[in-house]
């Protein structure tokens, strides 16, 4: 240990003529700590809130939308769907049709959105069965058979194997009377978005088509890519070959306001909780300049010793680096338990139709646990360049004369 580094630990541990800059040091590391801590929990629990919502919006969503720009009366042609399928960054794609429908069962009726696909095909594009609470997602067959999101079945009073109606609401709004089907329940999902469980319900395509009054093929199409961040990229690509009327909505456009807020959440959030760490680099701060005002006769010693002001310097900067360093490795120590003991016991709940989902999540990522406690020591240094500045103008005549 060098010299500077062995002065700057023993003033540190040593007992100060007034014992308030020693309990402001404490300060300074135990708030430096908690700010730590709240900031990578924070950051890390933003992030694995945004993660657990982007992946219900894709497991109930997919990851791509293909239409015509022509809508109805232009069904995809088979041809540019086996082109999608040959491409190796698509995992599976299923064409659908999708229509508002007013659902009915006894005296209670609600407006439901319905999905008409191939059970089969749907299964690889959406991850519907893994949110099923009671019943059976249908494993092929043309029955009339539906799928309805939990708070719809609560509204309905419905349960599997309960029959319900549906009516086409254009053709009712056309006044040219009613057209509507019988469906059996066969299963209901929950999947912690209320917008889903409340609106969208699941059946097989030949019902669906005739209910709505299309025998055409149908004029949309959802997209599961092997690799969901790269939608937006592929999107354009795709786009570009097929050209016009062909065009591609991801995910990610779907539900855009959604994904702005979230965004829009992080930079207040960490500003607010990066006031706790700032207060303690203020403490820090103080502590410095309050060892430079005592320690001047120690100072004026080791300048007459021969000490340049350049390792003066080094004696403060060393301090202000291992407060850094302690205060943030007990604050990461103390980020890292509670997140492991969120993660393992789910201590904090959520209620999961306002939230999405459950529980408090957490992710950890590289920005939690490696910028925050960079910066962290960096502010801590930062924080004793001006005491050490201070220190190193001390001149040793004037700091001995009095002594």
């Amino acid at each position: 240990m060098t010299p500077e580094r062995l002065i700057a630990w023993r003033y540190l541990r040593a007992r100060h003529a007034y014992g308030f800059i020693s309990l402001i040091g404490y300060l300074g590391i135990v708030g430096l700590a908690i700010g730590v801590a709240a900031l990578v929990l924070t950051l890390s629990v933003m992030s694995g809130f945004q993660e657990a919502v982007e992946d219900k919006v894709a497991a109930m969503d997919g990851h791509l939308r293909l239409a015509s720009a022509y809508g109805q009366g232009s069904a995809l042609p088979d041809s540019v769907l086996e082109w999608l399928r040959r491409d190796p960054a698509v995992a599976a794609v299923t064409p659908f049709i999708a229509q508002h429908a007013l659902v009915r069962r006894g005296r209670k009726s609600d407006g439901v959105l319905l999905l008409g696909a191939d059970w089969a095909q749907l299964r690889e594009v959406l991850e519907i069965e893994t949110y099923i609470t009671a019943g059976s997602l249908p494993s092929g067959g043309e029955a009339p058979l539906i799928v309805i999101g939990a708070k719809l079945a609560a509204t309905l009073s419905a349960a599997p194997g309960d029959q319900l109606y549906l009516f086409d609401i254009d053709y009712l709004l056309g006044q040219q009377g009613l057209r509507g089907q019988a469906f059996t329940v066969a299963a209901t999902y929950r999947s912690g978005m209320a917008e889903y469980d409340r609106l969208l319900a699941f059946t097989a395509l030949p019902p669906a088509q005739a209910l709505f009054g299309t025998d055409g093929a149908p004029i949309q199409a959802m997209v599961n890519l092997r690799q969901r961040d790269r939608a937006e990229e592929l999107a354009a690509t795709w786009e570009a070959e097929l050209g016009f009327p062909y065009y591609f909505i991801t995910w990610r456009q779907r539900h855009a306001a959604l994904f702005d807020w979230l965004t829009g959440q992080q930079v207040p959030i960490l500003v607010i909780f990066g006031f706790i760490a700032l207060v303690a680099v203020v403490n820090i701060f103080s502590t410095l300049m309050l060892i430079v005002v005592e320690k001047q006769r120690d100072i004026g010693i080791l300048r007459s010793m021969g000490f340049s002001r350049r390792r003066i310097q080094r004696i403060f900067l060393s301090q202000g680096g291992v407060v850094g360093l302690v205060g943030t490795g007990a604050g990461m120590a103390l980020a890292l338990i509670l997140g492991y003991i969120q993660v393992k016991y789910q201590i904090l709940a959520l209620d999961p139709d306002i939230y999405f989902m459950d529980a408090l999540p957490v992710k950890w990522t590289w920005q939690a646990l490696a910028a925050i406690p960079a910066l962290a020591i960096a502010l801590s240094l930062a924080a004793a360049l001006w005491p050490a500045r201070r220190a190193a103008r001390v001149q040793p005549a004037e700091a001995l004369r009095y002594e």
